[in-house]
């Protein structure tokens, strides 16, 4: 059977969410026919729902303050952010508007907001289209950070980010959507999946479910394919065992359900595409740490890009975003072994 591609997937569940609510709308730059957005994932959609896709002029300041209100007003906006780098510009209602807003005025507000957003590099798109911007959007009270991932199904993470009533922002690495969906808990060959954790939010990657680890990987979904290739690899040539653990959820994150997997692999490492400094990954160290801690060979290590902007050439892109070299390389110093 052909297995369904991401971009299909995340197409899908909102096509599908379309058709069963008419609270939801698509509001963004492009997103009409015969474009259907940066990278397709509308397409369509306003032939299907004409008076429901909102093409809009370039200003994201804009249309997310105009999302946030039609957000308090009952309607369900996703919001289409051709690159996540544009972020910056739409801070503002996120931040004052938004996500204050829920909870400012003496009573929740019902506040279903989506900003879906195109994320990350290896495509030599340069430095202001590149970006991977979650940590700037990390801590902010009211405001739900996800990210797409090969092993959730879309529709399953829409419906739960909608069930909220907060606003939500969604990042997406463009180098995933043309993957495969992970499917009926099978990777390849070699690796399971399971799920861990309230709506499933952690997936489990492993040889045998309830097998020790020597490593195991956190990762956020856009880095989960990258990761999944370095534990392919450890497990075929230097006979290391690694799990993978994926949150569909990144902020707010809780950890317990990944806890005894770390503690017993003893050696963790966290896997992330953006520069070292107040990230996620290092929120999750932190909140780590006291359980590793208790083991005396306990280690966590961090793994992120260079502390650089991202170059346009495709070779000098490459020596700044983490990839599998930098994650097998780390892998093999955490189990102490030299090559």
């Amino acid at each position: 059977m052909k297995k369904e591609k991401i971009n299909e997937n995340l197409r899908n569940a909102i096509h599908q969410l379309m058709c069963e609510d008419e609270a939801i709308i698509v509001i963004g730059e492009d997103v009409r026919e015969p474009y259907g957005g940066a990278f397709k994932i509308n397409k369509g959609f306003s032939d299907d729902f004409p008076d429901r896709v909102i093409g809009t002029p370039i200003s994201e300041e804009g249309f997310v303050n105009m999302a946030s209100g039609m957000a308090i007003m009952g309607l369900k906006p996703i919001v289409d952010m051709m690159f996540s780098d544009f972020t910056t510009l739409s801070f503002d209602p996120l931040l004052n508007f938004a996500s204050k807003s829920v909870t400012m005025y003496g009573e929740k507000l019902e506040l279903s907001l989506i900003v879906r957003c195109a994320n990350g590099g290896y495509r030599g798109y340069g430095a202001t289209h590149s970006q991977s911007m979650q940590k700037y959007f990390m801590g902010i009270p009211n405001l739900s950070v996800y990210e797409l991932s090969p092993f959730h199904d879309n529709y399953n993470v829409f419906n739960r980010m909608l069930n909220e009533k907060n606003p939500c922002i969604f990042f997406e690495e463009k180098i995933i959507y043309s993957q495969s969906k992970y499917e009926n808990g099978m990777i390849n060959d070699i690796f399971n999946y399971s799920y861990k954790g309230e709506e499933d939010n952690w997936a489990i990657s492993s040889i045998e479910e309830n097998s020790v680890a020597d490593v195991l990987i956190i990762c956020p979904g856009g880095l989960a394919s990258m990761c999944m290739g370095v534990a392919e690899k450890l497990i075929m040539e230097d006979e290391i065992e690694v799990k993978v653990a994926v949150p569909s959820k990144l902020y707010p994150c809780e950890i317990k359900d990944i806890v005894e997997d770390a503690v017993a692999a003893g050696r963790v490492l966290i896997v992330e595409e953006g520069t070292s400094g107040h990230t996620w990954g290092e929120g999750i160290a932190v909140k780590l740490y006291p359980h590793i801690n208790k083991r005396k060979d306990g280690v966590i290590e961090l793994v992120s890009s260079a502390d650089s902007i991202i170059p346009a050439s495709m070779h000098y892109e490459s020596q700044v975003l983490v990839g599998e070299q930098d994650i097998y390389e780390s892998v093999l110093h955490l189990m102490k072994i030299a090559k």
